[in-house]
C-alpha cells in the first residue's frame, strides 16, 4: 500500500476523535450514574424525613385526644387511642437511626408511662404535664423535620443543577467532537478523492503511453508477415531473418503485456515492490539477454560491462529487471543501425550506477 501522508493524518484525527467520545461518553455515563445514586439516596433521605415528621404530627395530635379522653373517663375509646398511640410510637422507633435508637427507646418508655396515667384515676395533672412534655417534644421533631426536608431538597436542586450541567457540558463535547470528525472525514474524503484521481491520470497516461509503444511493434509484426506472404518463391534467408524480426518484436510485446499484466495486479493502480536480496550483475545480465534478440532485428549490437563478482542488493529484483529492459530497448529503438548500445555498471562508495548510452539523438 503506497503511503498517503494527508489520508493517515485525517484517519488519525478520525481515530483521536473516536476515542476522546468514547472517553466522554464514559465520564458522561459514570456522572450520571453517581448522580442518579445520590439523588436515590437523597430522596429516600427526604422520604424518611417527611415519614417522621408525619408521624411526629400524629402523635401529639394523639397525645391530645388522650388527655382529653382521660378526662372524660371514655374507656373503650381511651383504649383504642392508646393502642394508636402506641402503634404509632413503634413505627417511628423501627424507622429511627441506629444512632438515635436510645432516644427512641426512651419515647417508647414514656409512651408506656402515658397509658399507665391515663388509666390511673386522680393522675390527670401528672398526664397532662407529661403529655405537654411529650407534645413540647413532639413540636421540636417535627420543626427539626421540616428543615431537614428543607435541606434535602436544596441538596435535591444541587444534584440535579449538576445533573444539567454535566449533560450540557457532554453535549457540548459531542457537538464540538461531531464537527471535528466530520472535518477529519471530509479532509480524509477529499485526500482519498485526490489520490484516486492521481490514480486515474496515472493510468490513463500508462495506457495512452502503452498503446503507443505497442503499436510499433504491432505494425512491424505486420509489416514483417505480409513482405514474406508477398514473395512468391521467397528465400528460406530471407524468410528465416523475417522470423527473426518477428520473434524480436514478440518479445517486445510480451515485455510490456507483463508491464501492463503489473499494474493490473498492482494495488490502487500503483507498483507493490518486493524487498527481497538479488544480484545487480546478474539482473543487468538478464536484462541485456532478454534485449538481444530485439537489438539484433535493428542491427544494433549490445556491449554489456559489469564488475567481477556479485553485487548484492536488495529490492524487487523483477521490476528492477523491467525497468532496464524498457530503457535498453528505448534505446535500441533510436539507435542508429550498426552501431552500439553500451550498458555498463559501476560500483563507487558503495553505490551502483547502471548506465544505457546509445548514439541516437538524444
Amino acid at each position: 500500500m503506497v503511503h498517503d501522508p494527508a489520508a493517515a493524518v485525517a484517519d488519525g484525527r478520525l481515530a483521536w476523535g473516536t476515542r476522546l467520545a468514547a472517553v466522554l461518553f464514559a465520564v458522561l455515563v459514570a456522572a450520571l450514574a453517581g448522580l442518579v445514586v445520590a439523588f436515590a439516596i437523597s430522596a429516600r433521605g427526604a422520604n424518611r424525613q417527611f415519614v417522621l415528621a408525619s408521624l411526629s404530627e400524629r402523635q401529639a395530635a394523639a397525645v391530645s385526644r388522650i388527655v382529653a379522653l382521660a378526662a372524660t373517663g371514655q374507656g373503650p375509646a381511651l383504649d383504642a387511642a392508646l393502642t394508636d398511640y402506641e402503634g404509632l410510637v413503634r413505627q417511628e422507633a423501627g424507622l429511627a437511626p441506629a444512632e438515635t435508637q436510645p432516644h427512641r427507646d426512651r419515647e417508647v418508655a414514656r409512651a408506656a408511662a402515658l397509658a399507665k396515667l391515663a388509666r390511673t384515676p386522680g393522675a390527670q395533672a401528672r398526664l397532662e404535664e407529661l403529655a405537654r412534655a411529650i407534645d413540647g417534644q413532639e413540636s421540636g421533631e417535627l420543626q427539626a423535620g421540616r428543615l431537614a426536608l428543607a435541606r434535602a431538597g436544596q441538596r435535591s436542586m444541587v444534584l440535579a443543577g449538576l445533573l444539567a450541567a454535566v449533560a450540557l457540558a457532554c453535549a457540548g463535547c459531542g457537538a464540538w467532537l461531531l464537527w471535528r470528525s466530520n472535518r477529519a472525514l471530509a479532509a480524509m474524503v477529499q485526500a482519498r478523492t485526490a489520490r484516486i484521481e492521481a490514480v486515474d491520470a496515472s493510468r490513463r497516461l500508462f495506457f495512452a503511453k502503452a498503446s503507443h509503444e505497442l503499436r510499433t511493434p504491432v505494425t512491424a509484426l505486420r509489416s514483417a508477415a505480409e513482405v514474406a506472404l508477398d514473395q512468391p518463391d521467397p528465400d528460406p534467408r530471407i524468410l528465416r531473418e523475417t522470423l527473426g524480426h518477428v520473434v524480436a518484436q514478440a518479445g517486445f510485446l510480451t515485455h510490456r503485456i507483463e508491464e501492463l499484466l503489473g499494474l493490473a495486479s498492482a494495488d490502487d493502480g500503483r507498483l507493490v515492490l518486493a524487498d527481497a536480496p538479488f544480484d545487480l550483475a546478474q539482473v543487468v545480465a538478464e536484462a541485456v539477454a532478454a534485449a538481444q534478440v530485439y537489438a539484433a532485428s535493428v542491427d544494433v549490437a549490445i556491449a554489456l560491462a559489469v564488475p567481477d563478482g556479485p553485487l548484492p542488493m536488495q529490492g524487487d529484483a523483477r521490476w528492477l529487471r523491467q525497468a532496464l529492459l524498457a530503457v535498453i530497448e528505448n534505446g535500441l529503438k533510436f539507435a542508429p543501425m550498426e552501431t552500439v548500445l553500451a550498458v555498463s555498471v559501476t560500483v563507487a562508495d558503495g553505490c551502483a550506477e547502471v548506465a544505457v548510452r546509445d548514439q541516437g539523438p538524444g
